[in-house]
């Protein structure tokens, strides 16, 4: 069916127009501008009769592309000068110029440097000079810099250096990041030079949308974060570097699968229906996910927090922007080798035991007999013949997981090019037996400048992902939960070797027979091509026109057995196939020009842009093995079988068209301000609400430059920041909800199928958040110990939600705008260098407190119930006014009954009795129902952060690193919350199945297994417990009343402090390098995840189902694969 290529209004004219436009638009100014420039490179004329120098270099730098550079000591820019050149070269016209004044000049791209020239010393005067650079650990410095006026060398590999110059004059010696020193060598020839380390930071450079902007004079709130300086662990997701490294940034890990991708919020959740991930940009290519990065590829990440960072991304902004910049090729360096390894042995961090066959037993009969005297029964508890004690997560487990992670990357460059090319790979298994996941990388990246004018830039990326999956989320087939659950006195094999089953000997599917009769693989392939072109046509003018592709393909391929219990089942195949494709690509156009004039620095930046996106997804099954339909598993192909069903089949698509812009002023280093505006247009929306614009702006106050603050004092830098910024968000609803579709089925045509409308057009327009930002910057003690502080205050507004409708108009909810939400928090990040010397030691923590709060709905109601949780069906969730987003509506357990007599008659009546769950009765109606329901917490934290520790002595460093969080909740659901599974049924889960009693297959009803916990801890009689239970049967109580209902007893303290990462290292010492050639080189061991302090019983306080904060499960752990400490060894080289 073509309706949906109809329906998308960017693919037709509107789209077709503006590409061409853009290409046109392009392809004119590529073409035009080499004609503009030639003029550039050419002759020029300068006339000036007794003018001064000053006079003479604006005319040149009016006529050309060049900027003059000196010092105020070189040149007296008042000195007359006269001039008369016509069509002369520009060299012979500063010859003409300086040579009289006894300077000498050097052309560095589009800079002319100004140096007085210095009478050199007669050779009589000079001498061999020879000496060797130490650093304050007494290793040799290689490439230090030593100069007496012009003449220069540097050291070898060894710290050494040799140079000719006058001995009674001084010598330089400088290195990137060590005080510069000036030392006479007078009569000695053999120096021994020491380096101290500067404590003032480099001016860095800090990444902001469409740009990049000097650290010392950001205005907005950004995090930055260079992966270089980061301890890796055992992890290979760039992603989870944020983690507790990123003030504002809450980053946690869904579960211990293989290749999962961690959940990012960036200050909190902006929506009630988007998923609430920021946007991603990769060297300038914008993705809603995080792409399968290698993280040794990574220079820097750096988060736009506030709205007035983030909003030049205008309608994908409201959640964040976290732009990574990957590394890059050097000019003028020499060809570099880096490469890394590193392997790791993996065990469960924290276990979930379950209970043995005498701690089983016990139990259950304590069900049966509770059984008995409440019911006036005789039902007997079935215990088999034989027994064969059965650790079944074991049959599961490997007993050890390894992880093997490796990289290489060739970097360098001359003064016109430069390259990075890489690859990387990462191969992690998963605890379970046939769990894991691959990662292959390839990059490529070079510059090539074509003249002083004209840049190339190109970017290949590209990426191959395995992931081998397991049966682990599916209703029926949970693997894990399975294997927790089963019987501990069957085995998994029978004595032919045959696999025992359920409704057999099992209770469960068997475990090992999930395993080991299905192969379930995804294969994901991605691919960026970019391409950019940097022309500098005149002095301060940059244009900057550039396209990008990115594309992915997921191939999906399930296969099982004859074996396998669903080999017969309806609706599955023996073979299932599913192919996804998706590809976006994007033309830019930025034009941006700065200059100076006084005191002011100005900039400002303009540009287009416009992409489209598109998904298509196929699916199809085979036969099953029912009455011989499909021969064999040992047929690989789908269509082996005599029929193929469809799977999944769909087409999406989307545009977005995006005109935006930014000025920014600098007066004298002291007041900056910056403004943005963003334009953009949405396919999503309807065409009278297409548009959304998205302004903000932002001031900085650098009072540390002030004249009337006082010098003297600790202090090196203070700046002050406010912002305001509007961005905009379009998650909430499909692509399509613009447009009214139809589409087949239903039963209206005499009863028969036909079209229908299957969605109706709704005019929708953009979720809108407003925030305002105050920060603070300072620097004590020559930049010894740096300190910043934000506040942010953000409101959403115009919340789209799926809202329920009348069942008249053919539906049952369409989406709407409706409600308003807010978050506010405090950031803080303090870091500091605490010893300095021969024994280094640094140290920097941050922490980061949030609240979201749901303002407002539809006007009318003040709570909406979610719909129930993955798994369990269970209401775990509302949407409360008052309260935070991700709400827990629960009934709230108030301990255990300890006596018959505490227990009011509508709830004796039912059933309960002394050992039952006490819930709380918010109706005061004295019983237990729905509407005893309430808020009892949240998902999200309070309070996040991390601490990180570095210190180094000699040729050893030792890192530690900390995360935490506090406040939030988690349902630990794998105990069984709202149903009859879990491994605190204590007794209502139960399957007829058979057993061996007497020598004979009988009949029986058996119980599912629990964990060690709960057989040892449940209720025994007045004062024993207050959170477990007394062992029941199903059906002990009547009117909906259950000690499994969804309640706090399943709700618990997610708050955590975990010593994520210690790692020892030793670099090797250069001078036993140098004998091979090797640069650098260093060998580690670490320990990840081995210590976590939480009052959780699951696996990690981190899991959550569900990714997304408005998500049913969201905050439900189910016992998926379980987070590993592991032991790390590694190493790495450089030459």
């Amino acid at each position: 069916m073509n309706y949906t290529k109809l329906t998308f209004s960017f693919r037709t004219k509107e789209a077709e127009s503006s590409f061409f436009r853009n290409f046109t638009i392009s392809l004119v100014v590529l073409l035009l501008f080499p004609i503009v420039l030639l003029a550039q490179e050419g002759n020029i004329s300068v006339n000036i009769q007794n003018g001064t120098v000053k006079t003479f270099m604006k005319q040149i730098e009016k006529q050309t592309k060049y900027t003059f550079v000196y010092r105020n000591n070189v040149l007296n820019v008042q000195s007359k000068v006269t001039v008369n050149c016509t069509n002369k070269p520009i060299k012979e016209i500063l010859s003409q110029v300086f040579t009289p004044l006894n300077i000498t000049y050097s052309v560095n791209n589009n800079t002319i440097v100004l140096v007085k020239q210095k009478a050199q010393p007669t050779n009589e005067e000079k001498k061999t000079i020879k000496g060797i650079v130490y650093d304050e650990t007494g290793a040799p410095v290689i490439g230090a810099n030593i100069t007496q006026g012009t003449t220069g060398v540097i050291t070898d590999i060894n710290g050494t250096f040799t140079i000719i110059a006058n001995p009674s004059q001084a010598l330089t010696i400088s290195y990137i990041g060590y005080k510069p020193q000036e030392i006479k060598a007078n009569a000695k020839n053999d120096l021994r030079i020491y380096l101290q380390e500067s404590s003032v930071a480099l001016n860095e450079v800090v990444v902001v949308g469409y740009g990049a902007q000097s650290e010392k004079l950001v205005t907005t709130s950004i995090s930055s974060l260079k992966i270089d300086n980061v301890d890796q662990g055992n992890d290979y997701n760039v992603a989870k570097m944020m983690q507790g490294r990123t003030p504002g940034v809450n980053v946690a890990s869904a579960s211990g699968t293989p290749g999962e991708q961690p959940s990012v919020r960036v200050r909190g959740i902006a929506s009630i229906s988007g998923n609430s991930t920021p946007l991603y940009v990769v060297d300038g290519v914008p993705s809603e996910s995080m792409p399968m990065l290698n993280p040794n590829d990574v220079e820097r990440m750096d988060v736009l927090k506030d709205a007035s960072a983030a909003a030049i991304y205008g309608s994908r902004a409201n959640n964040g922007v976290v732009i990574i910049t990957t590394k890059s090729g050097n000019t003028n360096s020499k060809t570099q080798v880096n490469a890394s390894v590193r392997h790791s042995l993996g065990w469960i961090a924290h276990d979930i035991p379950m209970a043995n066959v005498s701690e089983y037993t016990r139990t259950m009969q304590t069900a049966v007999d509770n059984w008995n005297v409440q019911q006036k029964d005789t039902k007997q508890f079935f215990i088999p013949d034989q027994i064969t004690e059965t650790d079944w997560m074991k049959e599961i487990q490997r007993s050890m997981a390894q992880t093997t992670t490796a990289s290489v990357n060739l970097s360098g460059g001359n003064d016109k090019t430069s390259f990075f090319t890489s690859l990387g790979f990462n191969d992690q298994e998963g605890i379970i037996r046939t769990s894991g996941f691959q990662q292959t990388n390839l990059r490529a990246k070079f510059t090539h400048k074509l003249n002083s004018w004209f840049k190339i830039n190109l970017n290949l990326t590209g990426s191959y992902s395995k992931f081998d999956l397991v049966e682990d989320s599916n209703l029926s087939l949970k693997v894990i939960r399975t294997a927790r659950e089963e019987q501990p006195w069957v085995g998994a094999y029978r004595e032919d070797g045959t696999y025992t089953t359920m409704s057999t000997e099992l209770c469960r599917h068997n475990p090992a027979m999930i395993l080991n009769e299905e192969k379930w693989t995804v294969h994901k392939k991605q691919g960026v091509a970019a391409l950019s072109f940097d022309i500098t046509p005149v002095k301060g003018l940059k244009y900057t026109p550039s396209f990008s592709i990115y594309g992915i393909l997921d191939e999906e391929k399930k296969t099982i057995t004859e074996q396998n219990d669903y080999a017969e089942r309806a609706g599955w195949g023996a073979i299932r196939e599913q192919k996804n494709v998706s590809y976006r690509y994007i033309i830019d156009n930025v034009l941006s020009y700065e200059n100076s004039w006084d005191k002011l620095m100005y900039s400002a930046m303009i540009g287009h842009s416009y992409e489209e996106y598109k998904y298509e997804t196929f699916g199809a099954y085979s036969d099953n093995y029912s009455n011989g339909a499909f021969p064999s598993s040992n047929f690989g192909l789908i269509n082996s079988g005599s029929n193929i069903y469809a799977g999944s089949i769909g087409y999406n698509a989307y545009g977005i068209e995006s005109y935006f812009g930014r000025i920014a002023l600098n007066w004298d280093n002291r007041y900056v301000l910056n403004a943005t505006v963003r334009r953009d247009g949405s396919s999503r929306f309807s065409k009278d609400q297409r548009y959304g614009t998205f302004p903000s702006a932002s001031f900085a106050w650098r009072i540390i430059n002030e004249p009337f603050f006082p010098k003297g004092t600790p202090l090196n830098d203070l700046k002050l920041r406010v912002s305001w910024g509007n961005t905009g968000s379009m998650d909430g609803i499909s692509n399509w909800a613009a447009m009214s579709l139809v589409t087949s089925g239903g039963s209206s045509y005499n009863g028969a199928a036909g079209f229908k409308i299957g969605a109706d057009a709704a005019n929708l327009i953009w979720e809108k958040a407003n925030q305002i930002n105050v920060g603070i910057n300072a620097e004590l003690f020559d930049g010894r110990i740096t300190f910043a502080v934000d506040g942010y205050y953000q409101k959403t507004t115009g919340l789209l939600y799926n809202t329920s409708t009348l069942s008249t108009t053919g539906y049952t909810s369409r989406t709407s705008n409706v409600g308003s939400l807010e978050n506010k928090g405090l950031e803080v990040m303090l870091s500091g260098q605490i010893l300095k010397g021969s024994f280094k030691w640094d140290m920097n923590t941050n922490l980061t407190y949030t609240k979201n709060k749901l303002l407002s709905l539809d006007g009318v109601l003040d709570m909406k119930i979610n719909n129930g949780g993955a798994n369990t069906g269970k209401v775990m969730h509302a949407l409360i006014v008052g309260q935070p987003v991700s709400a827990f509506y629960m009934l709230r357990q108030d301990g255990i009954y300890q006596t018959d007599s505490e227990i009011p008659i509508k709830l004796y009546d039912k059933g309960v009795r002394a050992g039952d769950c006490k819930y709380f009765d918010y109706d005061g109606d004295g019983d237990i129902s729905d509407a005893d329901r309430m808020y009892v917490g949240k998902v999200t934290p309070d309070v996040y952060g991390g601490i990180t520790s570095n210190m180094s002595w000699k040729n050893f460093d030792l890192s530690i690193f900390c995360q935490y969080a506090i406040g939030g909740k988690i349902l630990s659901a794998w105990k069984g919350c709202g149903g009859t599974e879990g491994t605190e049924h204590l007794g209502i889960a139960s399957a007829n199945i058979k057993g061996y009693k007497n020598g004979a297959w009988v009949d029986s009803q058996q119980f599912y297994n629990i964990s060690k916990y709960a057989a040892n801890h449940y209720w025994r009689g007045e004062g024993t417990s207050n959170t477990v239970p007394r062992p029941t049967l199903a059906g002990t109580f009547s009117g909906g009343f259950g000690n499994n209902l969804v309640s706090t007893r399943y709700l618990e303290d997610a708050s955590y402090f975990k010593i994520k990462t210690i790692t020892l290292g030793y670099n090797i010492p250069k001078n036993l390098l140098s004998k091979i050639h090797v640069t650098g080189a260093r060998v580690f061991v670490s320990l990840d995840n081995f210590f976590t302090f939480t009052k959780y019983s699951g696996y990690d306080p981190e899991f959550s189902y569900d990714s997304s904060p408005t998500g049913d499960s969201y905050g439900a752990d189910f016992g998926e694969q379980a987070t590993l400490k592991s032991f790390i060894i590694g190493a790495s080289i450089n030459f």
